[in-house]
């Protein structure tokens, strides 16, 4: 650990990644002219370089434009938001082998202004002095899928937030690598509108005055603001003084945190941890085309290249993985053994995103039937992974802060040479980190897409954004009588693997006890 160092959107899925199409704007190509020019190139350090900018927006506009989803604030948090500019740099890689250990170089400046959304207590005396910054997800629109599944955690612990608009996509719009088709009629009915792509063409009178030169410079921008908040966190945390600063990141936002980890990180620390969040096989490459769709590669083949994370640091990085992310996405072909810095989490009966997701947004209880609002025709995954991922951050905040490494868990089953899931006759998956959802099932929850769909039906865009979801497939009657016999029984089953998950580490007691009270609701199925 170092020292102290308006709107609701249904168009949401920011945590899904990869569907991809060509000629998205996920990328940078030549510098363009941005804010005054491109800076020359060069071959010198940048350590300690921090953001020369940091000011609250000039123009008021339409009022913030929120990433989704944007869950409630906690009790007795604020928000703001805050420009943050200054000269960024790109890096070209030396050498960029498949464990990890990349070398890079600088390769060129660019100025740069963004955006950064902070949410912290408002007493400074709750502050646990923990900063979680999350990259924002462009995939679709701009979105905060962390921000969803962990705020519960982090208004509990009394921990800050800090989203950064890192990507290009977030900021000047464009072409997204992700079409997501709202059923628009079933969005205005729970209070949600789509919304378009990049803040620019959101609200230009609030957000004419960013730019960004491109997801080559992405990495030391978003490296930029934690440096800022560990050597001037008043210019954003106010009377904050922070002790850790965690980056975090889902799906495509971890396919570029893992490069940071291999690339960048090493160079000049920033992060005192990271959580890196249903990331696939592959990281991105230093010029931010991770899927390659500009240099006319296969986007099957680039999704498929599998690319470790370097061992060497210093600082722990926690990888917590669905079912989705093991077999379509291809994290299988990248898994690497726990070390003493770095431990790994897959999740039984999760997928890459899942109806937690949407019910952030518009509220409401666990219900498989959300995923109608996108035209899924399953019912999309239920799964734990929003309980079991707030206690991944519960550990990796107490292992940065000098504690015990979380606990190590079994990975999860493939079968032999497919790559495929290994599941028990109710289709349940076996091994992997157990929860009483998967180990006390009212239905199977899987992270397989319906239909058999493959990576090449993700890669075309023929599967549509349903592919990434999951689904769940509730047991009858007859099913739950016989495994159970009576929801008394049913009940107290469910009871004793939370209490169990509990103590092993992979739930905490506020989220087990909630999952009890649905599972008490569940009586009602025996009837």
């Amino acid at each position: 650990m170092r020292g102290t160092r308006r709107g609701r959107s249904l168009l949401v899925v920011g945590a899904v990644a990869i569907a991809a199409t060509a000629g998205c704007s996920s990328g940078d190509g030549a510098d363009p002219d941005v804010a005054g020019g491109t800076g020359p190139a060069t071959t010198s350090t940048v350590a300690g370089r921090a953001p020369q900018e940091i000011a609250r927006p000039a123009v008021e506009g339409n009022g913030v434009v929120l990433p989704q989803p944007a869950s409630a604030l906690p009790e007795g948090y604020l928000q703001e938001e805050f420009f943050v500019g200054g000269t960024a740099t790109r890096f070209a890689a030396l050498d960029t082998p498949d464990d990890g250990f990349w070398t890079v170089e600088p390769a060129g400046e660019a100025p740069y202004r963004t955006r950064v959304i902070v949410r912290r207590p408002a007493d400074p005396a709750r502050f646990s002095g923990t900063v979680v910054v999350e990259w924002f997800n462009v995939s679709a629109i701009e979105a905060a899928p962390d921000w969803g599944y962990l705020s519960g955690e982090i208004g509990r612990e009394g921990h800050a937030y800090v989203g950064v608009s890192a990507q290009s996509q977030g900021v000047e719009g464009g072409r997204t690598i992700l079409d997501v088709q709202v059923d628009e009629q079933a969005a205005q009915e729970v209070g949600g509108a789509p919304t378009g792509s990049g803040l620019k063409s959101t609200d230009p009178q609030r957000y004419g005055p960013l730019a960004h030169p491109g997801d080559a410079y992405s990495f030391d921008i978003f490296s930029q603001v934690g440096r800022a908040l560990h050597s001037e966190p008043g210019a954003l945390l106010g009377d904050l003084q922070p002790t850790q600063v965690l980056a975090v990141g889902e799906s495509q936002s971890a396919i570029f945190l893992s490069t940071l980890v291999n690339a960048l990180h090493p160079l000049d620390p920033v992060f005192d941890g990271f959580l890196i969040h249903s990331r696939g096989a592959n990281v991105a490459p230093l010029d931010g085309d991770f899927l390659r769709a500009r240099s006319g590669q296969d986007v099957s083949a680039a999704l498929q290249q599998a690319v470790r994370l370097r061992t060497d640091l210093d600082e722990p990085v926690f990888l917590f993985e669905t079912e989705t992310d093991l077999t379509l996405l291809g994290y299988a072909r990248a898994r690497q053994p726990d070390t003493d810095r770095i431990r790994t989490w897959e999740v039984a009966g999760t997928s890459h995103a899942d109806a937690h997701v949407l019910r952030s947004i518009i509220g409401g209880p666990r219900d498989p039937g959300v995923g109608s609002l996108l035209g899924c025709p399953q019912l999309i995954n239920t799964g734990p992974q929003h309980e079991v991922v707030q206690a991944a951050l519960h550990h990796l905040v107490a292992w940065v802060a000098g504690g015990e490494p979380p606990p190590t868990a079994e990975r999860i089953e493939l079968t032999p040479g497919d790559e495929q899931i290994a599941r028990a006759a109710d289709g349940i998956a076996l091994g992997g980190v157990r929860n009483p959802l998967v180990d006390v099932p009212v239905a199977t929850l899987t992270g397989d897409p319906p239909g058999g769909a493959t990576l090449a039906d993700l890669a075309s865009g023929s599967g549509g954004v349903c592919l990434l979801f999951g689904q769940t497939i509730p047991f009858d009657r007859a099913t739950l009588v016989e495994r159970y016999g009576t929801a008394d029984r049913y009940v107290e089953a469910f009871r004793a693997s939370a209490d169990r998950t509990v103590a092993a580490g992979f739930l905490l007691r506020p989220d087990a006890d909630q999952l009890i009270a649905e599972a008490d609701a569940d009586r009602v199925l025996f009837d």
